[in-house]
């Protein structure tokens, strides 16, 4: 077994692993670490590690996946890199400019991934941070009188970005070939650690099914104070070298205006499937301003 480290980033959630070898094929009992921190904790954050996309690809295989195999053949089973990086300075950058609202990527699906990682390829500073939320900590975390108003209660999701009072950020819209949506349950049941999830977001919650408008959009604000308390948010300032791998059903994600004249930031996302269904092929979506 290696000595690496792993250290709580917050008392909710997130944990830094230090001292780890991802060039390395992961002996059993490491995988087994990993694995344990990743559900436990949620996020996983290495710094300071030069990580080629095959070796983010067999991390994140490894994570949800189960044994990858030891030449690291067949990757695409377990986790896909995606065609294009997270950036503001590549030509064909994924989301390069803008703010995006709290949200898990492919809320609408009924099938999101279930994981997610971002590595710092060209990143100056100061850098424009990723802001996490643990949305089963703030499951836990509501009150019994919010909780009973939930109950047996559903949501709709849909593809863009919600227009919500009060935002003075320049939002990105993702651009599909086609507007998807689909409804699951307020307090949706992770299906790989049976945790509840807090399953609404400011980006991709349209409303609270059965709800009139204005009683639905009451609702979930505040259910939306418990998921963003900012006493409850890491904010993850990006370096170089920097590899965070999350789960993207357990957390949501957002970020501040990145602004294409703005430092460089340039960040390879690999993602992974719920339940190893293969993800090979998926639609990177393109973006474009809100308002």
């Amino acid at each position: 077994m290696s000595e690496f480290v792993i250290e709580e980033i917050r008392p909710e959630f997130g944990a830094e692993i230090r001292g780890l070898d991802l060039h390395d094929t992961l002996k059993e009992e490491d995988r087994r670490r990993l694995h344990e921190a990743f559900d436990n904790r949620g996020a996983l954050l290495f710094r300071d590690v030069e990580v080629t996309a095959e070796d983010q690809m067999a991390l994140a295989g490894i994570l949800v996946g189960g044994d990858v195999p030891s030449d690291r053949s067949g990757l695409d089973r377990f986790a896909h890199l995606y065609p294009t990086n997270v950036s503001n300075r590549d030509e064909n950058g994924n989301a390069p400019y803008g703010s995006l609202l709290f949200h898990s990527d492919m809320m609408w699906s009924e099938s999101p991934m279930e994981l997610l990682s971002l590595y710092g390829i060209d990143v100056e500073q100061p850098s424009v941070p990723t802001i996490f939320c643990s949305a089963t900590d703030a499951w836990v975390r509501l009150p019994d009188d919010v909780r009973s108003r939930i109950e047996g209660l559903s949501a709709m999701h849909v593809t863009g970005q919600q227009q919500r009072g009060g935002n003075t950020e320049e939002l990105l819209n993702p651009i599909r070939r086609e507007t998807r949506s689909t409804t699951k349950p307020v307090g949706f049941p992770h299906p790989r650690t049976g945790r509840t999830i807090l399953y609404v977001s400011q980006m991709m919650t349209s409303e609270i099914v059965g709800l009139p408008p204005d009683e639905s959009e009451e609702l979930l604000e505040t259910l939306f104070s418990y998921l963003y308390d900012p006493d409850h948010l890491w904010q993850h300032d990006w370096r170089e070298g920097d590899l965070v791998l999350w789960d993207n059903l357990a957390l949501q994600h957002a970020r501040p205006t990145v602004s294409l004249e703005g430092p460089a930031r340039t960040l390879r996302k690999v993602i992974a499937p719920v339940l190893g269904k293969s993800v090979t092929g998926a639609e990177t979506p393109r973006f474009s301003k809100v308002g």
